[in-house]
């Protein structure tokens, strides 16, 4: 079978330089968020039905939808991206990549991006294995690897290649999620210079100024790049996620939920995981924050329903979970316990994450819905420096601390409370709500004079709005 170059000078086995063509649109779309990435497999496959790289990525799509139904189909593309490389033949490159969907399939992540990782030593152009390996180093809590992967490739690219806005992006959310804030700034903004519609590197910045508590500046910087992100797929929700973030700490809470309503949960019949991530996350966050959030939580619920045997991602599982918790549906939430008590005995790279705290936070969860206070305590306190192994980023998983600080507060372990919200007002020192959570555990201790003024502390950043 002929072998031709790809966009990078990378060999692919295809009949055509049109196939070819194809394969690169496809990857272009997945990689800059594109809404058609689908479509144009479908397009490729049919100008070369046997082109082994279109089913190896048809294999990815289904992986990356991060359910079990999914999962199943990526399981029968394998099967057939085997046969493709069987007839056709492919490179050393293909195979490692076939490889690596073979391992994903069968719940090995770690060892899916170890593959990706080896590609990449030897082809640092491929965007594909880049890309991927980002996408699960990120779900792995690693960010110091998502930051190592892509430092590794730098110096092999330049600005004259397609894709090079969208590695300078994830450049930066790897910078980011290892704590170089301004690094990261820097590599983001030039990213978006370079590709205003690379919703992942306006993305990166949004996430510097969340974790610096740069609210009011996070919100402008979603707004004026609006009309270009706004054309991605779903991830344009998580955008609005972010700006809801920042009006939530802002207390201006008919803004948060406006964009709840009219953005983060408007294409919930979709049933893609990111929504089911953003919806109860959010939720749970304004009902900390003393907010009714209505009937809201049902439709989560709903979907959640179906979702009951899902352990792709036990980060995605988690947050099914709480639209359970979150609507009272008491049963069905013990139900996927369960499942996921069972589900933990298994020798996978979720299995052991679910083994390892994902049953604890989940456990916690339910428990701060029953109002065992101390229970939650007793399941988050122990396992809270290794929740980021379970993926998401650093502002996602900030929910389960607040679960624990929520918790804390109505025991009577005040020194405890007093001690993390010391931790928490010393990382987040513009969060109006840290610091008036603090001043209750400072009175909790008697201590009336530093409650005072961490109320005060309050008040002045909600008056000069950060």
């Amino acid at each position: 079978m002929p072998v031709h170059s790809d966009c990078y000078g990378l060999p692919c086995t295809a009949v055509s330089p049109e196939a070819v063509a194809g394969l690169d649109g496809v990857i272009d779309a997945y990689v800059r968020f594109r809404r058609d990435a689908g479509d144009r497999l479908k397009a490729t496959l049919q100008v070369d039905p046997d082109l082994p790289m279109a089913h190896v990525a048809k294999g990815y799509f289904f992986k990356l939808f991060g359910n079990d139904a999914m999962a199943h189909r990526a399981r029968r593309t394998l099967a057939d991206a085997r046969d493709a490389v069987s007839k056709r033949g492919a490179t050393d490159r293909e195979r490692l990549h076939l490889a690596a969907l073979g391992s994903w399939c069968g719940e090995d992540i770690d060892g899916a991006i170890d593959l990706w990782e080896q590609i990449l030593l030897d082809h640092p152009l491929d965007v594909f294995a880049l890309r991927l390996a980002h996408f699960s180093h990120f779900y792995s809590g690693a960010g110091g690897k998502m930051r190592d992967s892509t430092a590794r490739v730098l110096p092999h690219w330049g600005p004259e290649h397609r894709h090079y806005g969208n590695l300078l992006g994830m450049h930066a959310f790897g910078l980011e999620e290892s704590g170089d804030y301004r690094q990261a700034e820097r590599f983001g903004r030039r990213a978006v210079e370079i590709d205003p519609e690379d919703a992942w590197s306006v993305h990166a910045v949004a996430h510097v100024m969340e974790m610096e508590g740069r609210h009011r500046e996070g919100i402008e910087w979603i707004r004026s790049q609006e009309d270009r992100w706004s054309v991605v797929n779903n991830f344009r929700f998580h955008l609005h996620w972010h700006q809801a973030l920042y009006h939530l700490e802002r207390y201006e809470f008919n803004e948060v939920l406006r964009l709840y309503d009219e953005q983060i949960v408007s294409d919930l019949e979709a049933d893609m995981y990111l929504e089911m991530v953003n919806c109860p996350a959010l939720l749970w966050r304004l009902e900390m924050f003393g907010v009714d959030v209505g009937d809201r939580w049902e439709p989560l619920a709903e979907l959640a329903q179906a979702h009951l045997d899902d352990h792709e991602l036990i980060f995605v599982s988690l947050h099914y979970l709480m639209a359970l918790i979150g609507d009272g549906r008491t049963e069905a939430a013990e139900t996927m316990l369960s499942r996921l008590r069972t589900y933990a005995s298994q020798p996978t790279t979720q299995g052991r994450i679910a083994a390892g705290f994902g049953l604890e936070i989940g456990q916690a969860m339910s428990a701060l819905r029953a109002g065992n206070w101390d229970r939650v305590v007793d399941c988050l306190w122990p396992v809270r420096y290794e929740i980021h192994r379970m993926g998401g980023s650093h502002a996602q998983r900030d929910l389960f601390e607040l679960m624990l600080i929520d918790a804390l507060l109505k025991t009577d372990r005040n020194s405890l409370a007093r001690a993390l919200l010391a931790e928490r007002t010393a990382r987040t020192p513009n969060s109006a709500w840290s610091w008036r959570r603090f001043s209750e555990a400072l009175a909790g201790t008697g201590d009336t004079a530093r409650s005072a003024e961490a109320f005060a502390r309050a008040d002045t950043l909600l008056r000069t709005g950060t």
